[in-house]
């Protein structure tokens, strides 16, 4: 066996050290300059390696900006599946998750913006991050309505799309200009959208 090869051998944490920092680098240019205006050798530059070692570890600047956002999608993910899981009526669960959405773009503000605000300059990795947010939110549907909570008559496609187009428009707005509205408003404006709709009459949630 290459011992060259085995992840803690030195050459092995030499170079996962060296991904590491091209990817907090990637990270602060993108939130503070946006994709278009950075450069794989600024990117480089700020982690503190050479122009040509960024290219040993990324085909290019558009895949670390992927490989940055999918990571912050996978933990938006993991953070919804355990706030669900720890909810304990359907109420508590939208809002929970709302809440979770909220926190997200508070803490990632630049990303959302990149991805979902105006003039979008990735559209096709936005596409795909919603798509598996809609796949999310669908699995929790079919299973509130196979345990009767919703009607069957409900389209848990339509409605996971629905939702996500929603939500990421909103976070978007709310990223660009977080005084626009307090973060608790926000959450409870979207909790009660998805459990009432707009007429408080309405008692099936659309979660």
């Amino acid at each position: 066996m290459n011992v060259s090869l085995r992840e803690d051998s030195a050459p092995a944490r030499s170079r996962a050290e060296t991904r590491r920092r091209l990817v907090a680098s990637g990270t602060e240019l993108f939130a503070s300059r946006g994709l278009h205006a950075v450069t794989t050798h600024s990117i480089a530059s700020a982690a503190g390696v050479a122009a040509g070692t960024f290219y040993l570890h990324f085909k290019d600047k558009q895949a670390l900006f992927r490989e940055i956002a999918l990571a912050a999608a996978d933990d938006l993910r993991e953070r919804l599946e355990r706030s669900t899981r720890e909810a304990a009526t359907v109420e508590a669960a939208v809002r929970d998750r709302a809440a979770e959405f909220l926190a997200f773009t508070a803490e990632h503000r630049d990303l959302v913006r990149i991805l979902f605000g105006r003039g979008q300059e990735v559209p096709e990795l936005a596409s795909e991050i919603l798509d598996a947010f809609a796949s999310f939110l669908k699995g929790r549907l079919d299973g509130q309505i196979a345990d009767g909570v919703l009607e069957r008559a409900l389209d848990s496609a339509v409605a996971a799309q629905a939702l996500v187009g929603m939500i990421a428009r909103v976070m978007a707005w709310w990223a660009e200009e977080p005084g626009r509205a307090p973060q608790s408003d926000v959450i409870e404006t979207l909790s009660r959208l998805q459990l009432t709709g707009l007429s408080p009459g309405t008692e099936a949630p659309l979660d």
